[in-house]
């Protein structure tokens, strides 16, 4: 694998002003990274889209695509400016808020040593905080995801409290941000195959199958199993169909089994994507929603527990208090009561 060369032939943009493609045509791939990443990792993503570049679909004449996007790639830090590699290779960087980033279609985080030092970068993690939540794809590599855990960017952490960002937050409620530990360059779940799904997006499985087999010989057969999977749009239609389905049927017994064939996926896949996306398992979204609704009508009815958990599909008021207990650590009658006091307080 050519790691030195796939950096050289991808289209690097120094600037937002010297965009080397039209803006309705490039798609920008921003890589941002820090003292100590690692270049492997790095080069392994700018070799994927440099070899997509050179050989995207051609057009009947004989001649590339005229509507079929180049790839673009940005090096990103957090203030600009010379940043060194774990093998003291050096690369120039733009700013982590460039205009570019306003149009970037992508965006990797990149892995390495560096990243328990840049995780602790305050400044970092607040300019990362504004620009992901406005890019489609956010993709950790290996290390990587721990700057993304820290800047509270992760779907399982998308809950937390944004009181410096409320705007990112709602953003974040709807971006494609994926931040998973990273193990080998051509796992399933890596760089690799995250890069090839958007490839795949854009010029076809044909095309993304070459730059697999150019970039990994034989790796394809592995990845094209789940080249599917880590393309975000149809699965995640599903799984936002499967949760909304939850959330209107509450009240019924509900099993893995029912919510899966709603998402027409196996069990154990849509547990698993349904996790990834939602950032909690289906059973946990389930008794959120129940607990929900019965917070609603204990603050807003006079109607019995029992009543309330019937309709909530919590089965019975003891079945409903040990779900109050134990999630929040009060009965659904000294709920009613606290929400009352709060009420008649002055």
């Amino acid at each position: 694998m050519g790691y030195g060369n796939g950096m050289g032939r991808l289209q690097v943009v120094r600037s937002p002003e010297s965009d080397a493609a039209p803006r309705d045509m490039a798609k920008r791939i921003g890589i941002l990274i820090f003292e100590d990443f690692s270049l492997v990792e790095v080069s392994s993503i700018s070799e994927v889209f440099s070899l997509a570049n050179q050989i995207r679909k051609p057009a009947a004449n004989g001649t590339a695509s005229a509507d079929a996007p180049n790839y673009s790639l940005l090096f990103l830090s957090s203030d600009g400016g010379s940043v060194a590699s774990s093998c003291s290779m050096r690369i120039w960087t733009e700013s982590l808020e460039n205009r570019w980033m306003n149009d970037c279609d992508a965006l990797f985080i990149a892995g390495g040593q560096g990243a328990q030092h840049a995780r602790h970068d305050r400044v970092l993690r607040k300019r990362l905080g504004r620009v992901a939540p406005k890019i489609p794809f956010v993709k950790a590599i290996g290390e990587g995801s721990q700057i993304l855990a820290a800047a509270n960017l992760t779907l399982q952490n998308r809950s937390l409290d944004f009181a410096e960002e409320p705007a990112a937050a709602s953003a974040l409620a709807n971006s494609l941000v994926i931040a998973e530990q990273t193990l080998t360059l051509d796992d399933p779940k890596g760089p690799i195959a995250a890069a090839l799904s958007i490839i795949k997006r854009d010029y076809g499985a044909a095309v993304a199958r070459e730059v697999s087999e150019r970039s990994i010989p034989g790796a394809w057969q592995k990845l094209a199993t789940v080249l599917d999977d880590t393309d975000s749009g149809g699965v995640r239609q599903k799984i936002d169909a499967a949760a909304r389905w939850i959330r209107e049927n509450y009240v019924r017994p509900i099993t893995i089994a029912d919510a899966a064939r709603i998402a027409a996926m196996s069990e154990r896949n849509f547990l698993r994507r349904f996790k990834a996306q939602i950032g909690l398992t289906p059973s946990e979204y389930l008794l959120r929603a129940r607990l929900d609704a019965s917070c609603m009508l204990l603050a807003a009815t006079d109607l019995p527990v029992d009543k309330i958990a019937r309709r909530c599909g919590a089965g019975s008021g003891d079945g409903l208090a040990k779900i109050f207990r134990k999630r929040l650590s009060i009965s659904p009658t000294e709920y009613r009561l606290a929400g009352r006091r709060k009420l008649d307080a002055p």
